[in-house]
């Protein structure tokens, strides 16, 4: 009977240590402690992004998914004041008009910067601007989550400096929508004072300030969605933690259960009360939701129409390993001597996970702490950060950081990706372990709180002690983390933008480029892989904002790949037939990153007399005076492709033959320079069917009285039912990568 009273004892003591600290930190005063930590963040990212702070106007960290970002914020703020129902319509990825939603969520991103746009029309301003918020708020929010369970100032700072500053969170400098990790802390901040403030108002119907956390929860839940999709999964994991925490320690529910095990005695919880919160948090949620559901709905539209769906073998290739809790960003100065020194290893994107020596130490003297105060609290946020570790691992263990060391060990992470909705959309395990740093911050900020509370004999009499721990552990954890030189590149906007995109949205431009005439800026391969295609082209296109072929985003409409394959061997005149064939006007060529000299001489050719491009402008290239940057006019040639459309009589039923894994739409876009008398059909869909003349879908076993083949990769006529005595000649010159075949 004396252990189970011990055992009572613990857990009644639970709630009692863990009741919420009244200090309010925005209490008037001479110096606030809110307003001391805002300042404080606000210039420790200042130096930890250096030199972001001073290159907010006119840099970029790189042309990858920062200028992709920055001209889709740049049109979700147009659109909200010119087309508020559809904030993701723009003129790029021609023909869709509302390619915003190819990618994850950025509405919240959007509208967040939205006056800083109308205010300056520089997205490069907007994007570093919300940059430098994302990590100055993110240690604040994590300071006043800390501050509430604490009642210390300090803890605060330095949980806040672990959570801002991690090399996982400096890793994602360049990816804004996960930089932006801040709003789900403010959700938890004010959900838990929900649940503290609303067990109170029972008994207090007048004071009403629950509901006003419980508005900001929702608020903030939303808006954490709506800056990218891996945070909603995020907070869902975060707020249901907390709440099952809560309901069966803090609420009392564990006490009373015990009490009825082992004394066959039930006190009866209060049911009323326990049912109201759950109420007041299931509508909250269906708030939430609700509006959630209607941003994330045409991204899910095209995730079903593009199929779109991470393989497994992607998951694991970008998930973390147990070797990725050594890596660190590269700018930090403990990067050379350590990581590459004593272990061997290179930092990664997206695996830079190094929790940090004290930061660890820290979570270590915090579990000796909550054992011996029974703080059930800081056994909630270690079970988050080693939730976010395992997830991080993705799929399968795997030993080496790229997936190529598996252990045949199946972690959580695919039962997710089997059973969850939208959960095999995320590309990049391993930002879980944003979750990871979450848990360890306020783990170290409960371990600093139980360390300066320590006080050792010989300094007994020694003022000023637990401030002095506390800001000492802190500037410890600020040298570890400490990563200064983060990338920026020039990227200038406006009137120092360069000659060719002023030129592009001047009313020269304008005089001769309709409004609606279509655009294509090459070479698109300046990026591996047609997710991230030369996004910069369209961050300049926010100037000009005529429709373009060019695009960039996670999931790719049906065809843009074999878009981007083709035109790497432009100006070949093949390339030069689909950009007719896709109905494009004019042609933006970067002749200093065009592959080779032949592709240069060959351009030259064509936009010679008796080509099919005309020079319209040309501007040195900024960065070598020998090449150019030019827009050239499409001429079309209507009599290049008679002969062949002599050949195919009218209303006969022709096929573009090709398979999946040939990248090739030259044949697809025959049916726009054939003729429209005819009937075309093709194996695979693309998203210009109705722009090449409406090209249907084959059916397996269908008959056809003509089809054309590509005549290098290509499918086998023999498949499609067609011999070699059906192939019929061509005219010689200038069809020679296809080949004619008529079922007689």
């Amino acid at each position: 009977m004396a252990e189970q009273n011990e055992v009572l004892d613990n857990l009644h003591s639970v709630a009692a240590v863990e009741a919420p600290v009244k200090k309010n930190p925005w209490r008037p005063g001479k110096w606030p402690q809110g307003w001391a930590a805002l300042i404080f963040f606000a210039l420790a990212t200042a130096a930890f992004t250096w030199p972001l702070a001073i290159k907010l106007w006119d840099t970029l960290p790189d042309w990858g998914d920062p200028p992709d970002v920055a001209w889709k914020l740049g049109f979700i703020a147009r659109n909200l004041l010119n087309n508020p129902f559809n904030l993701n319509q723009n003129p790029f990825f021609y023909p869709l008009t509302d390619s915003i939603a190819l990618n994850e969520l950025l509405t919240g991103l959007g509208i967040l910067g939205a006056p800083v746009y109308w205010l300056t029309g520089n997205a490069a301003f907007e994007f570093n601007l919300l940059n430098f918020a994302s990590f100055w708020l993110s240690g604040f929010s994590m300071w006043l989550l800390v501050r509430h369970l604490t009642g210390s100032f300090g803890s605060g700072i330095v949980a806040g400096l672990v959570y801002a500053f991690s090399p996982w969170h400096t890793g994602q400098y360049g990816h804004l929508p996960l930089t932006a990790q801040q709003w789900m802390i403010f959700s938890l901040y004010f959900f838990i004072r929900f649940l503290e403030d609303s067990r109170v108002n029972l008994s207090r119907p007048w004071l009403k300030r629950h509901w006003l956390w419980l508005a900001l929860f929702v608020f903030f839940f939303v808006l954490q969605a709506l800056c990218a999709g891996y945070y909603a999964y995020f907070e869902t994991i975060l707020a249901g933690c907390y709440l099952a925490y809560f309901l069966v320690f803090r609420s009392g529910l564990a006490r009373q259960g015990w009490r009825w095990v082992c004394r066959k005695s039930f006190e009866k919880p209060d049911w009323r009360q326990l049912g109201q919160q759950a109420g007041w948090i299931a509508g909250g949620l269906v708030i939430a939701l609700l509006l959630i559901i209607p941003f994330a709905l045409p991204s899910f539209h095209y995730q079903q129409e593009f199929g779109f769906k991470r393989q497994l073998s992607e998951i694991s290739y970008w998930s973390a390993a147990p070797n990725s809790l050594l890596r660190m960003n590269d700018h930090s100065w403990l990067y050379k001597p350590v990581e590459r020194g004593i272990f061997n290893l290179q930092t990664s994107v997206e695996r830079e996970m190094y929790p940090g020596l004290i930061t660890v130490l820290l979570a270590v003297a915090g579990a000796i702490g909550a054992v011996r105060k029974r703080q059930g609290v800081y056994w909630l946020f270690l079970f988050v950060a080693l939730t976010g570790l395992v997830l991080s691992f993705g799929p399968g263990l795997n030993l080496d950081a790229y997936g190529l060391q598996p252990t045949g060990i199946t972690l959580p992470y695919k039962w997710l990706y089997d059973l969850v909705p939208g959960f095999s959309a995320l590309r990049a395990a391993g930002r879980f372990a944003q979750l990871l740093m979450l848990g360890l911050a306020v783990c170290a900020g409960l371990g600093l709180v139980w360390l300066s509370d320590l006080k050792p004999r010989f300094l007994k009499g020694m003022p000023g002690w637990k401030p002095a721990v506390q800001v000492g552990l802190a500037a410890l954890v600020a040298i570890e983390f400490f990563a200064p030189g983060l990338p920026a590149m020039p990227t200038p906007t406006g009137q120092d933008a360069p000659p060719l995109y002023r030129w592009l949205a001047s009313p020269e431009a304008d005089r001769l480029i309709g409004p609606q005439d279509l655009l294509l800026e090459l070479p698109m391969d300046t990026q591996p892989t047609p997710i991230t295609s030369s996004p910069i082209y369209l961050f300049y296109g926010l100037d000009h904002r005529r429709p373009m072929l060019n695009g960039s985003a996670n999931i790719l409409p049906a065809g843009y790949d074999r878009l981007y394959y083709e035109m790497q061997s432009f100006p070949a005149p093949a390339t030069l037939d689909i950009i007719e064939g896709l109905g494009v006007k004019f042609v933006i060529v970067h002749t200093a990153n065009l592959a080779a000299d032949a592709n240069r001489a060959e351009l030259e050719k064509q936009a010679g007399s008796g080509g099919r491009l005309e020079l319209v402008q040309g501007f040195p290239n900024s960065a070598d005076s020998r090449f150019k940057d030019a827009v050239y006019r499409v001429k079309p040639d209507a009599g290049r492709f008679q002969p062949l459309a002599a050949l195919i009589p009218a209303g006969s039923s022709v096929l573009l033959a090709d398979t999946n894994s040939h990248r090739r739409l030259y044949t697809y876009t025959l049916a726009a320079l054939l003729g429209p008398d005819k009937h075309y059909f093709a194996p695979y869909s693309t998203v210009y069917s109705e722009v090449v003349g409406g090209v249907q879908t084959a059916q397996p076993g269908q008959k056809f009285d003509y089809a054309l083949f590509y005549k290098s990769g290509g499918p086998n006529p023999t498949d499609y039912g067609f011999t070699p005595a059906d192939r019929i000649p061509l005219p010689p010159g200038d069809f020679d990568t296809i080949s004619l075949y008529h079922k007689k």
